[in-house]
């Protein structure tokens, strides 16, 4: 990751290759994953055992993939309204 402050100029070469812009950018995806299971629920776990631990990450995977699908249900449902009003 970069690092805070102004940067010199071996710095700056190694920040602006493709491959280091590229995990940059994959790790802010990471980030915002992470910041959406925690919405989603998983912000904190009450459960005291690894078993329950894992169901419980479980649960909030399944709710975020469940969220997602019903996002993409409402996208196809507009389309197909406007798809009818334009017919």
């Amino acid at each position: 990751m970069p690092k805070k402050g102004k940067c010199n100029q071996q710095e700056r070469l190694e920040e602006t290759v493709k491959i280091f812009v590229h995990l940059r950018q994959k790790h802010s995806a990471i980030e915002s994953n992470i910041n959406e299971l925690e919405f989603s629920g998983l912000g904190r776990c009450s459960d005291r055992s690894y078993g329950h631990f894992k169901r419980y990450i479980g649960l909030a995977i399944c709710n975020y993939n469940i969220k997602r699908i019903g996002r993409r249900l409402i996208e196809i449902g507009r389309a197909e309204q406007e798809l009818k009003i334009a017919a």
